[in-house]
């Protein structure tokens, strides 16, 4: 706010007080000094805008006059001239301007994540109100373009810092101060990558199996999902979960020698497989048997299988062949015994190989497998052909006693 006498005058006269800015002007009280009783035809002269004042005259003792200056965009100025006559002599010329916003925060939109920081703009930037600087935390640079986009950079991957940009009023902007505000923003995490190459596992072989160890491998960004382990020659295979450092290749061939990799799983591919394990060759040992009550079944059919030669109180577990589906683990009693009762797949039928895996009593790995035969249900028989077939049936079983009494032979087989 300023104020000027006219040349004329010896005395200002008026006072000016409690200027408010508005949305298009501003306000402004108006009195007179106590050294005059008051003051008549009051009038308002504006350099833009339209003024307007509360009365024309004033006397010691009343309420200030209220003057309103409208009509102006954000930021344009007027100067408002005030005239009066004093009381009981005298005139008075004097200026106000339009007082000043204070500045205002800026406004930052959310942050996107960038390889090595992120972006975020200044949604109300005006470079003709506001001089603007950025500062980020740590190592990290911010930068502010011509369009109020803020770059962050030097962040590692998923590294965050927190950015401070504060805008200053110019002068003669029709606004005063500084304001400032922040934006935290992060880095995209690293690519997922397969994990790294894990190192070459140890293997504990025994008879027909082998138990294969490894340590864990960085995952690279993805979580490990798994571990398949390969046996050199012949390609069998064990798999293991997340947080696997082991698993039993069984079905192995005594005595031929065996090397075994070890390869890690995620969501972003397989490792590359480890170096190959030293060789390790099975024996077979004599202290073992494996033994079915049923060689030949029906599907779905129940079966007891007897895994003789493991270190009491270890797990056995009880594989059927070609696909392997568990059929159930059993702890190996105080002799090295472990039974199990159970029913075989309903889906499965011909010849499979029903396995025992477990620990045997030299403490190294052992795998015993027997033959089992699932065979086909025979299918109902229906209408009159029962009749038919019925009369078949007797008649080969006379021509059957016939035949034995005739010369009878014994012939047993055992799987």
């Amino acid at each position: 706010m300023t104020a000027t006498a006219s040349p004329a005058l010896a005395s200002h006269g008026l006072t000016f007080a409690n200027a408010v800015r508005t949305s298009d002007g501003f306000t402004f009280e108006v009195t007179i000094l106590s050294s005059f009783t008051g003051a008549t035809n009051i009038t308002l002269t504006p350099s833009a805008g339209t003024a307007t004042i509360s009365g024309t005259s004033w006397n010691q003792g009343d309420q200030p006059l209220l003057a309103t200056v409208t009509g102006l965009t954000v930021d344009q100025a007027s100067t408002v001239q005030v005239s009066a006559n004093l009381l009981p002599s005298g005139t008075s010329l004097q200026s106000i301007v339009r007082p000043p916003f204070s500045a205002v925060a800026p406004t930052l939109s959310p942050a996107t994540a960038t390889a090595d920081g992120f972006t975020f703009t200044i949604t109300d930037y005006n470079t003709t109100r506001y001089t603007y600087t950025v500062s980020a935390t740590g190592d990290a640079t911010a930068t502010v373009d011509a369009n109020g986009l803020v770059t962050v950079t030097g962040l590692a991957a998923a590294g965050s810092a927190t950015v401070t940009v504060t805008a200053t009023a110019n002068a003669d902007s029709g606004y005063t101060g500084t304001q400032s505000a922040t934006r935290t923003g992060t880095a995209r995490p690293a690519t997922p990558q397969p994990p790294a190459t894990p190192a070459k596992p140890t293997a504990v072989v025994g008879d027909s199996a082998a138990e294969i160890s490894w340590v864990a491998p960085a995952a690279n960004g993805a979580p490990i999902t798994g571990y398949l382990v390969t046996a050199n020659p012949d390609g069998a295979t064990c798999a293991g979960p997340a947080d696997a450092t082991s698993c039993v290749i069984a079905g192995l061939r005594n005595g031929t020698a065996y090397t075994f990799t070890v390869v890690a799983r995620s969501s972003a591919g397989d490792s590359n497989a480890s170096p190959a394990s030293d060789p390790g060759t099975p024996t077979a040992v004599t202290s073992k048997d494996l033994s079915i009550d049923k060689p030949s079944v029906q599907p779905g059919g129940t079966v007891t299988l007897v895994a003789e030669g493991y270190r009491p109180g270890t797990p056995v577990n009880f594989y059927l062949h070609s696909d392997p589906v568990l059929l159930g683990t059993v702890n190996a009693n105080a002799s090295g015994v472990a039974t199990l009762t159970t029913a075989l797949p309903k889906n499965l039928t011909g010849g499979h190989t029903a396995r025992a895996v477990g620990t045997g009593l030299n403490g190294l790995p052992l795998s015993q497998d027997i033959a089992v035969t699932i065979a086909a249900s025979a299918l109902p028989v229906t209408g009159a052909r029962p009749f038919v077939i019925a009369g078949v049936a007797i008649g080969l079983v006379l021509f059957g006693f016939v035949f034995l009494r005739a010369g009878r032979r014994r012939n047993f087989t055992t799987a």
